[in-house]
């Protein structure tokens, strides 16, 4: 495990998925807190706390778990007193007035108003303007925020972390036959797809897959692949998990492998 004092009041701890993997604890029971994790997890609060000089009596201490691609768990550990409270109380008062002001009527009567995937695209652009005018202002007004950008920077420049993380993107593929997905899997199955499934609505193909790669290059590869056989690929759609979850299940597991392996038409 390794632990790196951000600021005076954050800390973030990594932990490998071999360390996990070696005391008996997965990262999904690290994340959820479960009953076999509480001896680490109480361990581990003692050395932030320690690292931080936190007082139980006057400050609280927030963490956030996060499970990275190489199956490592990053943990951020932030104390708080009672002006830090105040003043996230006063930020998040300012992000809702943000969202209010943003969230128009009539941007959402525009979104309404669009047919089929143009509605979605107005959708994810609507969605993508909010968490980015969010991401913004939670970073501008924030002098905690301000600090942490920098001591990131410093410890990117120091090398603390030797290789970064592969980078997991969920893409979601719209086709208006299986020849096109055919056809499309034939050329992404060279690619780091870690997970993929075909499912059929209103007469469409949906391919579903996440992408693990920290190369712009198999990025851009994918995305012209889109391009050329692809009604339209989207990153991180809204719309995944309702089609997911209503939509037919036409190849549940490893879709693009199974399909590189078919006939396209003219083949």
């Amino acid at each position: 495990m390794v632990i790196i004092k951000i600021s005076e009041k954050t800390v973030q701890c990594s932990i490998a998925a071999q360390e996990l993997h070696e005391i008996g604890l997965t990262p999904e029971a690290l994340l959820h807190g479960e009953e076999k994790s509480i001896p680490f997890i109480t361990q581990l609060n003692q050395e932030v706390g320690q690292q931080l000089a936190y007082d139980p009596e006057n400050e609280v201490m927030m963490m956030s778990r996060n499970i990275m691609a190489d199956g490592s768990v990053r943990i951020y550990a932030v104390k708080m007193d009672n002006d830090d409270i105040q003043s996230s109380a006063d930020r998040l008062r300012g992000i809702a007035q943000g969202i209010l002001d943003y969230l128009t009527q009539d941007k959402i009567d525009a979104v309404k108003a669009e047919k089929g995937q143009e509605k979605s695209e107005a959708l994810n652009k609507l969605v993508e303007g909010m968490n980015n005018m969010v991401g913004r202002m939670y970073l501008e007004e924030s002098e905690e925020g301000q600090k942490l950008i920098s001591a990131l920077e410093n410890i990117q420049k120091l090398n603390v972390i030797s290789k970064p993380a592969l980078e997991y993107q969920r893409y979601m593929g719209v086709f208006e036959n299986l020849d096109s997905v055919i056809r499309f899997s034939k050329i992404a199955s060279a690619m780091p797809i870690v997970d993929s499934g075909l499912y059929k609505s209103d007469e469409k193909y949906y391919l579903m897959m996440g992408l693990q790669t920290d190369s712009e290059a198999v990025v851009y590869e994918l995305r012209k692949a889109g391009i050329e056989y692809a009604k339209a690929l989207s990153v991180n759609s809204p719309e995944e998990l309702h089609l997911i979850e209503t939509a037919e299940c036409i190849i549940a597991k490893d879709a693009i492998s199974h399909l590189s392996q078919l006939d396209a038409e003219g083949k």
